[in-house]
């Protein structure tokens, strides 16, 4: 984490804000979800009820999404930088 922080800082100084958002949302998105929802934390419960076009369902999706993508970029872009 610590590398993560010090490449998005470096690169400008409120981007580690914006990253601990997405983690935010990547990490308790899904939990809240699945306690509103009643449902067990399990990804292929949501992944399925993402492809029947339940909404959140897919906001769990994306926010899952999101922050690996985002995360896979941060790390790149420090291994090549």
């Amino acid at each position: 984490m610590t590398h993560i922080f010090q490449v998005l800082y470096q690169v400008h100084p409120l981007l580690p804000l914006v990253y601990l958002a997405v983690l935010g949302n990547g990490l308790l998105g899904p939990a809240i979800y699945c306690a509103v929802r009643g449902i067990p934390y399990d990804i292929t419960q949501i992944w399925s009820l993402a492809k029947r076009g339940q909404t959140g369902a897919r906001y769990v999706v994306f926010s899952w999404a999101a922050f690996a993508v985002l995360t896979v970029l941060v790390l790149t872009f420090g291994a090549v930088r």
